[in-house]
């Protein structure tokens, strides 16, 4: 013989609206739900409070600067250059004289900006032992957080030698304090990194100038929740007495770029609810087990219909 069909035999239990019986599976239900939201919570992790991911920010030069070269003949002798007219008319006789040229790369050809290349040749400045350079920029960001300011990248060396050139290369990193509120657009940033650049560029104008001092434009800077710093940890200092003296950076931008972000409301909800439901599976399937032994050990009360009984057919 050869089985064709297969009719299955099953046993129903009925009972009363708000019986016991009726309740148990309701109760079960809400018992799971509440044991599983209760380990989800206490073994931690539950409520997300920051997430990260990974982006390739669009930086692109705004061609502020600030040098400052530092000569052998001692402090007071430095020569001072930058791109703001009120800066370089209060240096008078400290004013360097500056070549300036950059270019700007897309190696990948993804439509952001990969390399940017800065060259600052200074004239007659005579032996330089040191050089520090403030270098601005126009940084945003997109995907889970939308963020647009201005940056800085800070260079500086010094050696016990004279010397014709300096060379750093580095990567744009981005530094925060704290996590970036996630779903809208942050602009609390997007104005100039020189303090003495909001008071107005007339020549003359000197009310400012004791933000000229770079701890104070570092200081400020500083305090802000998102800021950028040159990771460049290998500077190539070329000695040599020489009348000029040659600047140049060369400054990348990471592909992948890790950033710090606090997730919208929905998000939490969608990451909680994930561990929720792993753990409620698991105790549902639980309760379903007992489910059979209640009612099949008529733990609870109720009318039992078996298809085995035989039924009475009215022709």
């Amino acid at each position: 013989m050869v089985q064709v069909y297969v009719e299955p035999i099953s046993r129903r239990h009925y009972a009363p609206y708000f019986s016991v019986a009726f309740l148990y599976r309701p109760f079960c239900i809400i018992a799971s739900l509440i044991i599983a939201f209760s380990i989800a919570l206490t073994s931690g992790g539950l409520w997300v409070k920051t997430h990260t991911y990974v982006t390739q920010p669009s930086v692109r030069f705004k061609y502020d600067m600030l040098l400052v070269f530092e000569t052998t003949n001692g402090p007071g002798t430095e020569r001072v250059w930058s791109t703001f007219d009120s800066v370089n008319y209060l240096m008078g006789n400290k004013l360097a004289p500056v070549d300036i040229s950059a270019s700007e790369q897309d190696v990948n050809s993804d439509g952001k900006v990969d390399l940017i290349d800065i060259k600052a040749v200074v004239r007659g400045v005579g032996d330089v032992n040191g050089v520090k350079a403030l270098i601005a920029f126009d940084y945003s960001l997109g995907g889970r957080v939308d963020l647009v300011m201005n940056s800085m990248a800070y260079a500086a060396h010094s050696s016990p030698l004279a010397g014709s050139g300096l060379y750093v290369d580095g990567y744009l990193r981005l530094d925060q304090r704290d996590a970036i509120p996630a779903g809208f657009t942050r602009h609390d940033y997007n104005y100039s990194v020189f303090p003495f650049a909001e008071h107005g560029e007339a020549k003359g104008d000197t009310r400012h100038a004791s933000t000229l001092r770079l701890p104070v434009v570092l200081n400020q800077y500083n305090f802000r929740n998102e800021s950028t710093y040159l990771d460049a940890k290998t500077p190539v200092w070329e000695s040599g007495n020489s009348p000029d003296f040659t600047f140049q950076a060369r400054v990348r931008i990471p592909t992948s770029q890790q950033v710090l972000y606090r997730p919208t409301t929905l998000e939490i909800w969608k990451f909680a609810w994930v561990q929720i439901l792993a753990i409620y599976i698991i105790f549902w399937w639980i309760f379903t087990k007992f489910e059979y032994v209640v009612f099949h050990h008529r733990i609870v009360d109720t009318r039992v219909v078996s298809d085995l009984q035989a039924k009475s057919h009215r022709f």
